[in-house]
């Protein structure tokens, strides 16, 4: 026969039994939501990393473009004021030529062309002749050249030499001054010498 000695043994046996069992399976559902846990807040770290990383991404691509667009302007801004210093440079020297030739004995056979050219269009009386100051000691062959009635005036805004004529009645201007044929090549210059900025 069982004593209760053993019955009482048996119990704390099964009891004992029971509760180990019963810790090892909250152990493991602790376990498990411990990973569980673990897990989804690893997967939330990442996820704000990576969302963290592509926001960085994306301002260091953003200051970047920025960079890129200034340096590729101040290089734009560079070439244009070279450009434009070449271009001043080669129609410096352009107007030093015209004044050399102004200068030359070609220069007065060249005026009274001109002008003679110039009365072509200027038919009626009234025509004022503008000229350089230094010009208008070539009055009576321009004169002669003109073949009409016409008025000399001197004009401090014709620094190179040519004639600029008008005529108020026939409401006619004509720029055949040494200094408009030079402002005028500025255009030409500009899409024929190469030094285009793209």
């Amino acid at each position: 026969m069982v004593t209760n000695e053993e019955k009482l043994s048996k119990f704390n046996q099964a009891i004992h039994h029971y509760a180990e069992e019963q810790r090892r399976k909250i152990e493991e559902e602790v376990e498990r939501f411990k990973e569980k846990e673990l897990s989804e807040a690893e997967d939330e770290v990442l996820r704000e990393a990576y969302q963290l990383i592509q926001k960085e991404m994306a301002q260091m691509r953003n200051n970047i473009t920025k960079e890129m667009a200034h340096r590729e302007m101040d290089a734009r801004r560079e070439l244009l004021e070279k450009r434009q210093q070449i271009m001043e440079s080669v129609f410096q020297q352009a107007g030093e030529k015209l004044k050399e030739f102004a200068a030359s004995p070609d220069y007065p056979a060249w005026m009274e062309r001109h002008c003679k050219e110039i009365a072509k269009t200027f038919v009626k009386p009234g025509t004022v002749l503008y000229l350089r100051s230094e010009d208008l000691s070539m009055k009576d062959a321009l004169q002669k050249a003109f073949g009409a009635g016409c008025e000399f005036r001197a004009d401090e805004s014709i620094r190179l030499g040519g004639i600029r004529a008008q005529n108020l009645e026939m409401g006619l201007v004509a720029d055949d001054t040494l200094d408009a044929l030079l402002e005028n090549q500025r255009e030409w210059f500009e899409e024929n010498s190469g030094l285009r900025v793209q």
